[in-house]
């Protein structure tokens, strides 16, 4: 047994376990690390969160927290994980310039688009990660849908096939659960 428990905190990992999550992060390394790239770009912290720091923190997230049920639940909660990761990164960065003596930043006053240019601030990220705490509740699916394309830069058929829905529906609900994010920064 290896420490570490399952999300339903009733037992230990097995070796078994933890070499499937390890053989899934190895296979999808290139992947992960293209989003990783791409994702700290989009997010504006080149200079204060290094690709691999990011690749590092979604590694810790995804080893030892779940046994993988199949290839797609890896993926989903991958991108689950480079969110989490992103936030909490924005929401450090946040606080160091609220320390810093800088003035918040307004949404409003932002020349950076909410929605789909990727260019947040970090404490746009922060609000939306707030705000994906409230989809979450509001709508699961939705929610694994802006994981996947928001946060993953995953398309929609990519997204399709690793939460096993159709194509369709991703559209649709990627389409519901924007206006639904854009109504509530209002």
């Amino acid at each position: 047994m290896t420490e570490g428990e399952r999300a339903d905190g009733n037992s230990q990992y097995t070796e078994t376990e933890r070499q499937i999550a390890d053989r899934y992060f190895a296979e999808n390394y290139n992947e992960l690390l293209a989003i990783a790239r791409q994702r700290r770009r989009r997010a504006g912290f080149a200079d204060t969160f290094s690709t691999s720091d990011l690749l590092h923190e979604t590694y810790l997230k995804l080893t030892g927290r779940t046994a993988w049920q199949s290839h797609q639940h890896f993926l989903s909660t991958a991108a689950l994980a480079i969110r989490q990761a992103v936030v909490d990164h924005a929401r450090r960065k946040a606080a160091l310039r609220r320390n810093g003596g800088q003035p918040p930043l307004s949404l409003d006053a932002s020349e950076n688009a909410f929605l789909p240019e990727f260019n947040e601030t970090p404490e746009q990220i922060v609000v939306i990660g707030d705000l994906l705490t409230r989809l979450a509740e509001t709508n699961p699916r939705w929610l694994r849908i802006v994981d996947c394309r928001y946060f993953s830069g995953m398309t929609e058929a990519e997204t399709a096939a690793t939460l096993g829905l159709s194509e369709r529906t991703v559209r649709r609900d990627w389409v519901a659960a924007r206006a639904w994010l854009a109504d509530q920064m209002r």
